[in-house]
């Protein structure tokens, strides 16, 4: 925008815009250019502003009255207070001790099934203690049981969308004990290429640092081409999933 204020006012200039790092996409950007669309700059205007007014101001205070080096901002300090929030509704959380009851039975194939102790009298179990449990597990011990009724039903279950920073770093956090800086150190190298033999460095994954579930329609294409020719049509969706960015 700041650029196009210092164009001859004669021209009228383009924005080029793609939402993918291909050749193909960039090309076919560069063949249809838009306009620059100033709903977007002023909105950045807006944003530049409140970081002047917030972090800007705030900052410096927080040097004199917490410590140096802290900072304030937009966007980071209301994260700040919601996190603040759940951590105090953490520390005001009353603690209730409660047990379940979770039997394993065999069936004549000598083959194992867990239950769940869901009713006694036909009320939901309230067993507030270890005490509570063992005298329950004793009587149920005594008794001898048979399986009413049968049910079976196929569960389906669709994939998760493609990961985005936060979820990353989530998933990486829960599962490999990760911090988000070692979450992100590893992804930027798969994003920049491992070597997988003679045909050098390669990129294994696309860009890490985005809010976005949009995957190339050309990487999709190619993703259910493999899928048909590794496994066949029925591991293939009738439609490609379409992910909508969280607001």
């Amino acid at each position: 925008y700041h650029i196009a204020q210092k164009i001859d006012e004669r021209k009228v200039p383009f924005r080029v815009l793609f939402y993918e790092i291909t050749k193909e996409n960039i090309e076919k950007a560069l063949e249809d250019p838009g306009y620059i669309n100033l709903n977007l700059v002023k909105s950045q205007q807006a944003r530049r502003i409140l970081d002047r007014l917030v972090g800007y101001k705030i900052s410096p205070y927080l040097w004199k009255t917490v410590r140096r080096g802290l900072s304030a901002g937009r966007v980071q300090s209301v994260a700040l207070r919601l996190v603040c929030e759940r951590e105090n509704a953490i520390k005001d959380f009353v603690k209730e001790e409660y047990w379940t009851i979770e039997p394993t039975f065999k069936n004549k194939d000598n083959e194992n099934f867990k239950a769940s102790l869901v009713k006694i009298d036909e009320k939901k179990p309230k067993i507030e203690t270890e005490k509570d449990a063992d005298a329950l597990v004793s009587e149920i011990k005594k008794e001898e049981y048979i399986i009413s009724k049968y049910e079976k039903k196929n569960v389906e279950k669709s994939p998760p969308p493609p990961f985005i920073t936060s979820n990353l770093q989530l998933e990486a956090s829960t599962k490999f004990n990760f911090s988000a800086k070692q979450t992100m150190a590893i992804a930027q190298q798969l994003y920049e290429g491992i070597e997988l033999g003679e045909e050098g460095p390669v990129g294994l994954i696309t860009y890490m640092r985005t809010d976005s579930f949009r995957v190339s329609e050309k990487a999709q294409e190619e993703a259910i081409k493999f899928i048909k020719s590794e496994f066949g049509d029925k591991f293939v969706p009738k439609t490609k999933r379409i992910y909508k960015s969280r607001k």
